[in-house]
């Protein structure tokens, strides 16, 4: 799991106007301040994998998708579709906000500030809406941070527990609007290590067509937005993991067509004739290395009198001659270093 997404857009203006807002109207309802009650009890950085099951960083992408851009601010409609289309993720959402508050702010503070910012840059039934999707999920987190769960549970255990943490907090409605990606998510994860290993004797052509099929319903109203964040790279690989039976069958030459032709269409002809590239240099390179290594052999067996010190030599002057003597160092360090860890 890439780590490479962020939904997270809001600029630092947001944050002071909101907290402004939020000093100068702090007599709100008491409905409102009791969701605060307790949240100085956690850090505005998210420091609990059962906020972040999958992993923090690698969770996040760049692109800013954030419904508060200032110059744009989206309906709750607009919100509504984008979470139920996997086009932004709230608990992302949530975070990328609060990484924005300035470090000597509280978390109710930090917290007090997103409602703050709705308050004043929405009306009627969207404020009141939008306001209580941000309220539900704080409440969630304060609910999620009183669960004991055992540190030797294992992923599946823990991530049962917290779907029916999300369902007691929020309701089904809701927590598929906040979770439903990363459950779509964790349900592809199972399904694919459990197709991998039983469609070992599948036709590859076959095979990578099914594993398509199951992506796309596994993922089902998420699928374009969550295949538009993900690494290419990530899925070439697949490809390929999915056509082992088929390569280990290939001669090399084959190989490399069969190789470039997935390149092509996981990258593009551009992409793909650098990556060709790079592949046939590295491979001229290991050929060389191969060679060299046959040539230290070849020089030992003339020299067999030699003392340990003087075939290091020999073999030094060899390795100089044919890579260059920088690059000749460089080489004799690695193989040394690989020697002393070998046995760790």
């Amino acid at each position: 799991m890439n780590q490479k997404l962020i939904i997270a857009a809001v600029v630092v203006a947001i944050i002071g106007l909101g907290y402004f807002i939020f000093r100068s109207e702090s007599s709100s309802s008491s409905s409102d301040n009791s969701i605060f009650e307790k949240s100085d009890s956690y850090s505005i950085n998210p420091t609990d994998d059962n906020f972040y099951p999958l992993g923090q960083g690698s969770n996040i992408w760049d692109e800013a998708l954030s419904p508060f851009q200032e110059e744009n601010t989206k309906s709750y409609l607009e919100i509504l579709s984008d979470l139920k289309s996997g086009k932004i993720n709230f608990v992302w959402e949530v975070w990328a906000l609060r990484d924005k508050c300035p470090k000597d702010y509280s978390p109710s503070q930090c917290d007090a500030t997103i409602i703050a910012f709705i308050d004043a840059n929405y009306d009627g039934s969207d404020r009141d809406k939008i306001k209580e999707l941000y309220t539900s999920y704080f409440k969630y987190e304060s609910d999620v941070r009183q669960l004991e769960l055992p540190s030797n549970m294992n992923f599946e255990e823990r991530y049962n527990k917290l779907r029916e943490q999300r369902l007691k907090s929020l309701g089904s409605e809701k927590s598929e609007l906040f979770f439903g990606m990363e459950e779509a998510q964790v349900n592809f994860m199972e399904g694919s290590h459990n197709f991998i290993q039983s469609t070992k004797n599948m036709n590859p052509d076959e095979r990578v067509k099914k594993f398509e099929e199951l992506r796309k319903k596994t993922y089902g109203p998420y699928f374009e937005n969550v295949m538009s964040r993900e690494d290419k790279f990530n899925h070439y690989e697949t490809e390929i993991l999915l056509r082992e039976s088929e390569m280990q069958k290939l001669s090399n030459e084959e190989k490399e067509k069969k190789l470039a032709s997935l390149e092509l269409k996981y990258f593009g002809k551009e992409k793909a004739t650098l990556i060709a590239k790079a592949r046939l240099e590295e491979k001229k390179e290991q050929e060389r290395y191969v060679d060299l290594a046959k040539k230290e052999e070849d020089l030992l067996k003339s020299y067999p009198n030699l003392s340990d010190k003087e075939k290091e030599m020999k073999v030094q002057e060899l390795r100089s001659k044919i890579l260059g003597k920088e690059e000749a160092e460089i080489y004799t360090r690695r193989l040394n270093f690989e020697k002393e860890t070998s046995n760790f």
